[in-house]
């Protein structure tokens, strides 16, 4: 088998296999491969070919993803696996936690630590959210540990900010429960913030 290149759009390169159109790579790692117009592969060359353009294509898409703000593993992996096969998405992981680019204790501290200050989560909102980021147990129990957490003043805020004028009323207070309990906060925690406003358990948790 025969390759050939033609210029490309943007400065990448378009390689052909015996007339047939192969892929499109960048310059730069087209240029590092050593291979030239004209030369002849095997069909061995040819699949270590494929997969290190692929593979450098996951890892260039890893990168512009990193750029856009910080990932988890397992959800970068799944990203890349919407334009990618396994094996290359795993190449880009791999080079990502050589140059120190992925740390999912890292990770889920920051993204633990924003949803408590920013969005009011409770622990067990910040629990589900860091595993739906693809967090294992042993990272998330850690830093579920470490955050400084008071549930009853965070529920008192967000009370205050949303849902001071549903009090009034006992649809209003159930709506406000429900809202909490979502947030991720305990019946116990919320029952404490309440009474906060003078509000009795039997009127909070009558449904």
């Amino acid at each position: 088998m025969t390759i050939n290149t033609e210029p490309s759009k943007g400065g990448k390169i378009s390689v052909y296999i015996d007339g047939e159109y192969l892929f499109t790579v960048s310059a730069d790692t087209w240029y590092s491969l050593d291979y030239t117009d004209g030369c002849e592969i095997d069909e061995d060359e040819l699949e270590q070919l494929k997969f290190t353009a692929e593979s450098r294509k996951a890892y260039a898409q890893a990168l512009r993803f990193l750029t856009l703000r910080a990932h988890s593993e397992k959800e970068l992996y799944r990203k890349l696996l919407k334009n990618h096969s396994a094996r290359c998405a795993e190449f880009a992981l791999q080079k990502c936690r050589e140059l120190g680019f992925l740390d999912d204790e890292d990770f889920a501290a920051r993204y633990a630590e924003e949803l408590m200050r920013n969005k009011r989560y409770g622990l067990a909102r910040i629990r589900s959210a860091l595993y739906e980021k693809g967090i294992d147990r042993e990272i998330t129990d850690k830093v579920i540990k470490s955050l400084d957490f008071d549930a009853v003043p965070c529920i008192i805020e967000v009370i205050e900010k949303k849902y001071l004028s549903c009090l009034n009323d006992e649809k209003g207070k159930k709506k406000a429960t429900a809202a909490l309990i979502r947030l991720g906060y305990s019946y116990g925690d919320i029952k404490t913030a309440f009474d906060k406003f003078g509000l009795s358990e039997e009127s909070q948790y009558e449904y």
